[in-house]
C-alpha cells in the first residue's frame, strides 16, 4: 500500500522531478508504460517515462523504502530487462536513462552504477 501511495505522490510532483533532474525547461511528455509478454519480448511495466524533445527518455522507477534503497543483483537484472523490453517493444532510437525516485535515495554499491539520475522524497517538496 505504501508503494502505491508513494508512486501516486511522485506522479503528482512531476514538475519537481523534472526540476531535480535539470530538465524543467525541456519540452517533454510524461506517461507510464506497460506491455504484455510476446514471442519477441517479456512483459514489463514502467512507473513513469519522461519522453524529452532532446531525444532522451528518462525511465523513472519509483521505490518506497524506509532506508536508502539498495539495488541487488535481482533488482539490477530486472531493471536492465525492463529497459531492454521497452526498447525492443517500442523500437525507440532515443537514449534511455534510468532515474530512481526513492524515499531516502539509492545506497551506493556494486549495482548502483546503473542509475543515471536520482530523486528523493525531499526533492518532491522543493518549490
Amino acid at each position: 500500500m505504501a508503494g502505491l501511495t508513494f508512486e501516486q505522490l511522485c506522479k503528482d510532483h512531476t514538475a519537481q522531478i523534472k526540476k531535480k533532474l535539470g530538465i524543467g525547461g525541456i519540452a517533454s511528455e510524461t506517461s507510464s508504460w506497460f506491455t504484455k509478454a510476446t514471442d519477441e519480448h517479456e512483459g514489463a511495466q514502467i512507473d513513469m517515462l519522461i519522453d524529452r524533445r532532446d531525444r532522451i527518455i528518462n525511465v523513472c522507477e519509483m521505490k518506497f523504502s524506509e532506508h536508502p534503497f539498495a539495488i541487488d543483483k535481482d533488482c539490477d537484472l530486472s531493471l536492465r530487462n525492463t529497459i531492454g523490453t521497452f526498447k525492443t517493444a517500442t523500437k525507440t532510437r532515443k537514449a534511455c536513462q534510468l532515474v530512481m525516485v526513492t524515499t531516502y535515495g539509492v545506497k551506493q554499491n556494486m549495482y548502483s552504477g546503473i542509475v543515471q539520475g536520482e530523486v528523493t522524497i525531499d526533492d518532491l517538496f522543493e518549490s
